[in-house]
């Protein structure tokens, strides 16, 4: 009757998930409250994405065994991957109580800080996990991660390279790696990582993510992006809020003060241009940058459906946009119908279209920053749809005050959007 259970562990650490739920469930119908392939199940619906029923199958193995501290473990996990961190962390708190020398539960606890972005506890509890296990890969990788976090970049490398010795065969110990390159600026060393990585483990999301970002630093005008979202990044949320407030707090102080003379306006266009570009590229640089990686040999093979689908949209309006100038000045600034010319608000309608499409390139591109299948992305896709049909009405009638309203709705959106980003995904 065990040999099921052997045999559905080995089938589940070869990630044939299908072929390991077999087992274990035949295990279960030999024994129906056998609470070791309970929690293998569970192991199993979280490798598969069927987080629900993951839960629901360690509940009944922590019920069915009480004083089984791995089984604890995989209850804590669960929830973690259903995002009750509080749930988790008193589960491994009554885990800890019947083996406090577990160092999976410390690096679960690791986790957890790092999704409520406290760097500091997560290398704290990294670190107790190493007092119990220092060859522990995972945990070696997680001390680095918040080391870089930390802006500690130099010991996160050389922690690094002590995990690739430890595992030189490790894919995420590559990636991670690759990553601790990027922040350190040696993108060519990243993309070797990276590729390392991807030949372990061809499914590595997290080193195709890197592979493409390696990529793309490789342009002096991304480059300066990219190290702005790695900034952004390291920044707990109250943070983030506080610099996105600021400075368009100091934009909006920019603009007043150009309105009181000719030397103030002289004075503050530089910054006001800055910030109007800063503003924009960070919400178009990534779909934009994806656009050309499909040019590349290698980094077309890394690009998911979601970012090529969203490199698609954001171009194809872009390009919409710069036709629609093109056109604007070619024919002199409006189009002949009979005798008289088209123009909305004093301002011809090729140009108005030219700069309501630029400008819906931000609400397209915010819509792929949130998750695929999140209430997120619902929303900003609703917002974005909101937003369209504002600007055609602003493009088909001669009422400045829908054009007022889509400028008003692209700076609301720009907010919605990063507090959605930020608050994280909740599935539909």
């Amino acid at each position: 009757m065990f040999h099921h259970l052997e045999r559905g562990n080995i089938l589940y650490h070869q990630r044939r998930y299908v072929d390991a739920e077999k087992e274990y469930f035949k295990l279960l119908a030999h024994d129906p409250n056998n609470p070791f392939a309970m929690a293998m199940l569970a192991q199993v619906y979280i490798e598969t994405e069927r987080k629900s029923d993951a839960l629901i199958y360690a509940h009944q193995a922590v019920q069915n065994a009480p004083a089984s501290p791995t089984i604890y473990y995989i209850l804590a996990r669960c929830q973690f991957y259903n995002n009750q961190y509080e749930n988790a962390l008193k589960t491994i708190e009554l885990g800890q109580q019947l083996d406090p020398t577990y160092p999976d539960f410390y690096l679960l606890k690791s986790q957890i800080a790092f999704h409520k972005e406290n760097w500091t506890l997560a290398l704290q509890e990294a670190e107790n996990g190493l007092e119990l296990d220092p060859e522990e890969v995972v945990l070696i990788n997680l001390r680095a991660r918040a080391l870089v976090k930390l802006n500690r970049k130099e010991e996160a490398s050389a922690t690094m390279d002590y995990a690739l010795h430890r595992a030189p065969q490790s894919s995420y110990a590559h990636a991670n790696k690759g990553w601790v390159s990027i922040e350190r600026g040696k993108y060519e060393e990243a993309t070797t990582h990276f590729k390392e990585s991807l030949r372990l483990d061809a499914t590595n999301a997290y080193a195709k993510a890197g592979l493409r970002e390696s990529i793309k630093a490789k342009n002096i005008l991304y480059r300066g992006v990219l190290k702005y979202f790695l900034w952004m990044s390291k920044l707990q949320q109250k943070y983030r809020w506080g610099f996105i407030i600021g400075i368009y707090a100091l934009y909006r102080v920019a603009l007043a003060l150009a309105e009181t003379s000719d030397l103030m306006a002289m004075m503050m266009t530089p910054l006001i241009i800055t910030y109007v570009l800063f503003a924009f590229s960070s919400w178009i640089a990534m779909p934009i940058s994806n656009l050309f990686l499909r040019l590349h040999p290698l980094g077309k093979h890394a690009l998911e459906e979601d970012e090529i689908l969203a490199s698609t949209l954001v171009g194809s309006v872009g390009g919409l946009a710069l036709f629609s100038f093109f056109l604007f000045f070619v024919t002199g600034g409006s189009i002949g119908i009979g005798e008289e010319d088209i123009e909305v608000g004093g301002i011809g309608i090729l140009f108005l279209l030219g700069v309501l499409l630029f400008v819906m390139m931000i609400p397209i591109g915010g819509i792929f920053f949130a998750e695929k299948g999140t209430v997120g992305r619902r929303n900003l896709t609703y917002a974005t749809i909101g937003l369209g049909i504002l600007a055609g009405l602003a493009l088909m009638t001669d009422k400045s005050i829908f054009f007022i309203i889509f400028v008003l709705g692209i700076l609301a959106y720009s907010f919605l959007a990063s507090y959605i980003i930020g608050k994280g995904a909740r599935k539909l």
